[in-house]
């Protein structure tokens, strides 16, 4: 874990030597910043998946519905792959923030003075709020994401035939939904990538408003709870695209 922390802290260790930048970089590496910065990059991807659902929905709509969505998407072009590296980068910077955090609450656990040592080290969080269950849902989820990928956007898997392109160049998205889906790997490592995805955001949205200074005894109970419901309507969301291939199969 500590390997991994280090690792992380490189593009953080190399912008600190960038003029101008330095007292940037170290705010945004104690633990207030690393906290708003998590918070916020988590916040980020939680739109991206609002957006995502919403376009997936599509699919109940119908197959050419759901293509002229996808086609719109893809005529964005260089505007599209931007939006791909920036999602990405908050991705990867979310990822090692919880790294990060994970490796620097164990070691104050194995220290008595850590919490009062630890605040003034530069590229981590004392005891900042995720837990380990946390990184392992979180790490679950970068795993799906990779066969998503491989899935959806690469399109290499072996055991697939995906459908070619019609004259035009234009793909049939629909088909190919259906066709990835309906593999029984796809179909289960893509519901318990959904169930953990659940369980990360019912505690991971709440944690953030509470980092972003959302956060007063007379609303936490319901902050609580709307995040609950908010994390496994995405969650459920999700799982009804499963339900569909079931239904069209």
């Amino acid at each position: 874990m500590d390997a991994l922390c280090r690792i992380c802290c490189i593009p953080a260790e190399l912008l600190v030597k960038v003029p101008g930048l330095r007292p940037v970089i170290r705010m945004c590496c104690t633990s207030v910043g690393q906290k708003v910065l998590m918070a916020l990059t988590g916040l980020a991807l939680c739109g991206f998946l609002v957006t995502h659902l919403s376009g997936n929905l599509l699919l109940f709509a119908g197959e050419e519905a759901f293509n002229a969505y996808a086609e719109k998407l893809h005529s964005m072009g260089a505007l599209l792959k931007a939006a791909e590296v920036g999602l990405l980068a908050t991705f990867l910077a979310h990822l090692g923030l919880a790294i990060s955090t994970t490796a620097m609450s164990r070691r104050a656990r194995s220290k008595q003075y850590a919490q009062n040592e630890s605040k003034q080290e530069a590229f981590a969080i004392p005891n900042g709020g995720a837990s380990n269950w946390m990184l392992l849902t979180g790490l679950g989820i970068g795993a799906f994401l990779v066969l998503h990928l491989v899935d959806l956007k690469f399109q290499v898997r072996p055991d697939l035939v995906y459908p070619s392109a019609s004259q035009d160049g234009t793909n049939n998205a629909y088909a190919k939904v259906k066709l990835v889906l309906s593999s029984p790997v796809s179909f289960v490592a893509y519901g318990v990538a959904l169930i953990l995805l659940g369980i990360h955001l019912s505690h991971g949205v709440r944690s953030a408003l509470q980092s972003l200074g959302v956060s007063h005894p007379k609303w936490n109970k319901l902050i609580e709870i709307g995040s609950m419901v908010f994390a496994w309507a995405i969650a459920l969301g999700f799982i009804c695209v499963l339900g569909w291939v079931v239904l069209n199969s």
